[in-house]
């Protein structure tokens, strides 16, 4: 019974130690941050956002159009969209969506989606034209959808399925791995691996075929690739499986093992390098002010875990305990502002940011409501606080960033303000909003020019048919303009002067109601092969995933008004007529460009945990990967 005894007591405080050495980011509970000020007595409870997906792979151009705002913006590799942005792929480019460590969708040339549902469990995508593949990797509770003007495609489990739009609407479906369930008003049909589905007709009634799959192109080589280079990607390992994008830190850098955290990774990087420096602030709906690295890398490094600085070795990142709960952050650092104001009132002539230590509190500067009335709440400037106390990283050289107020505002974060301890001694906390207005400038992704890259037709009015039902998240998209008007308005009424009001801005976003647009289609009704959904042999609409029958056709939801339409440099050989198969045309493989480190998507060795960790090297830090050339 004594022996017993002192195990439980040996078992109980091993795993005391072992809670205190690795808890999760933020938790209740953890070990309090060294030296931390006053400021940090009360820390706000850390909750779940609203779902981000990323662009994964670039590879030519690409142009966003965000749900908030008309105006498109370049697109670029670990730019991220929510529900309601659009993307329109130039011919011959191609890009990779990751809205988790599971769900990927890969777009090809000549093609435009839109995002209408992206929750953590609910991931629906419209396609209006071209080609995508949607690829469920790994395991998952998701949810996930492809709607096109005449079907729903659901992915059953496991699954990778091409859905191509041509000009006219006409679809077609080809499974490559599992099985999935189309949905069209009239009944369901599930298509294994190895078929294709061809739908042609009207929105309301179409018909369908099914033949042996379309043979294998480059396309499909390409995607089996990137699979290959998922899969047998090990950074995952180190990290927890809500950390997405950990994929991309295997060929630029090295896992090792820190006494005091476990597994840390240390970037190849130039010895000056430094964390949320290569990169630019990005303004986001609901998020607010988000950093989007440069490095090809950067995703997971930056917005989830936290950096430290070790003496030879160079900063390090700790992606928080393996078996810990994590949401994506818009940044994980912690705001200062220093120097003389804008013009008259109070106000900072200089922004600065600084990494976020192992367990130093977040505290978040976005949320629910913020452009609701409630934004005075999230405003807290603290002086007489001394930042090296309340920051553990800003002892370090290099590591606290700063901009002037107004190149913040332009989004030029290249004219560094240099930051000594004569600057950190009179800088004050920035505990919530930043106070600088954001521009139209904020919006954009890169110092990239946007350009008509795509089709070019106005996704937001134009009818799809989906089996879920759309995310009320895309509908409740705050326009920029209103966006900007209450950050300017809640600091003004404080004394707090926060640069040029939102009418010199310019480049907003005006409201809109959605106008439904007519359905493409060519009808054939009793062509020889073709059949009705719901016809003999057909599921119906029940005994499936989501439970009931089908949906009627539904459209966007009423967004932002793109910008005008221009006539769509299409691919294609033109519309098909009725009754003549639809000029489905085969993707390239993608080319990317100026990869220096590029994967190769053969086996790569583990990086096994190794004692004492990397440091600098002489890999420049931006630019290559299989973001292809950027910026």
């Amino acid at each position: 019974m004594r022996a017993t005894r002192l195990l439980l007591g040996i078992m109980t405080l091993a795993a005391a130690l072992s809670a205190q050495q690795y808890p999760p980011q933020n938790a209740p509970g953890g070990p309090a941050p060294q030296d931390q000020g006053p400021a940090d007595a009360q820390a706000p409870a850390d909750q779940p956002g609203r779902a981000v997906a990323r662009i994964s792979v670039l590879s030519g151009d690409a142009s966003v159009t965000r749900g908030d705002a008309s105006a498109p913006v370049a697109a670029a590799v670990n730019a991220p969209l929510m529900a309601g942005d659009s993307l329109s792929v130039a011919p011959g480019a191609t890009a990779e969506l990751q809205m988790d460590a599971a769900n990927f969708a890969r777009i090809a040339g000549d093609s435009q989606i839109r995002l209408s549902s992206l929750d953590g469990d609910k991931y629906q995508i419209q396609l209006s034209k071209g080609l995508v593949t949607y690829r469920v990797l790994r395991q998952t509770n998701a949810q996930s959808e492809i709607d096109t003007p005449l079907v729903a495609v659901h992915p059953y489990g496991l699954a990778a399925v091409r859905v191509e739009v041509a000009p006219d609407g006409s679809t077609r479906v080809t499974v490559r791995h599992g099985a999935v369930d189309v949905y069209t008003p009239k009944g369901t049909e599930r298509i294994n691996e190895g078929s294709t589905m061809m739908v042609r007709g009207s929105a309301d009634d179409p018909e369908f075929q099914v033949v042996s799959a379309l043979a294998v192109d480059q396309w499909d080589t390409w995607n089996d690739q990137r699979d290959t280079y998922l899969s047998r990607a090990q950074s995952p390992r180190y990290a927890s499986p809500d950390v997405v994008g950990t994929e991309d830190l295997d060929n630029y850098g090295r896992w090792s093992n820190d006494p005091q955290y476990g597994n840390v990774w240390t970037p190849t990087v130039p010895s000056t390098w430094a964390p949320y420096q290569n990169g630019q602030w990005v303004w986001e709906d609901y998020y607010g002010w988000t950093w989007v690295p440069y490095d090809p890398w950067g995703w997971a490094p930056f917005h989830y875990g936290s950096w430290y600085f070790r003496t030879g070795l160079g900063w390090s990142w700790f992606p928080g305990a393996r078996y810990g709960h994590y949401w994506y952050r818009p940044a994980l650092v912690g705001f200062i502002g220093f120097g003389g104001g804008f013009g008259v009132g109070f106000g900072f002539g200089n922004v600065g940011w600084i990494p976020l230590a192992p367990f130093e509190v977040f505290r978040p500067w976005y949320g629910a409501g913020w452009y609701g009335g409630r934004s005075l709440l999230s405003i807290n400037i603290v002086r007489n606080v001394s930042v090296v106390g309340a920051y553990r990283n800003a002892r370090f050289a290099n590591a606290v960033t700063a901009v002037s107020a107004a190149d913040f505002q332009r989004g030029a974060f290249r004219n560094r303000v240099g930051v000594g301890q004569a600057q950190l001694a009179q800088a004050s906390l920035v505990r919530g909003a930043v106070p600088v207005t954001p521009s139209a400038n904020n919006l954009a992704f890169s110092n990239r020019a946007a350009t008509a890259a795509g089709p070019q037709g106005n996704i937001n009015n134009q009818h799809f048919f989906s089996r879920m039902t759309p995310s009320s998240t895309a509908a409740q998209r705050t326009p920029f303009t209103q966006q900007a008007s209450a950050v300017h308005s809640a600091f003004q009424s404080r004394g707090i002067q926060t640069g040029a009001p939102p009418s010199a801005l310019g480049g907003g976003a005006q409201a809109r109601a959605a106008a439904p647009a007519e359905v493409r289609g060519s009808s054939a009704g009793g062509a020889p092969g073709w059949q009705r959904f719901g016809g003999s042999g057909s599921a119906g609409g029940g005994g499936n995933a989501y439970g009931g029958g089908a949906r009627s056709l539904q459209v966007a939801p009423p967004m932002v008004r793109q910008r005008e339409a221009a006539p769509p440099s299409s691919g294609y050989r033109g519309a098909a007529p009725a009754q003549q198969a639809p000029a489905y045309r085969s993707a390239p493989a993608p080319s990317y460009r100026s990869a220096p480190a590029a994967p190769s998507y053969r086996s790569s060795p583990a990086p096994a945990p190794r004692s004492g960790g990397g440091g600098g090297g002489s890999r420049p830090s931006g630019g290559g990967g299989h973001g292809g050339g950027r910026r």
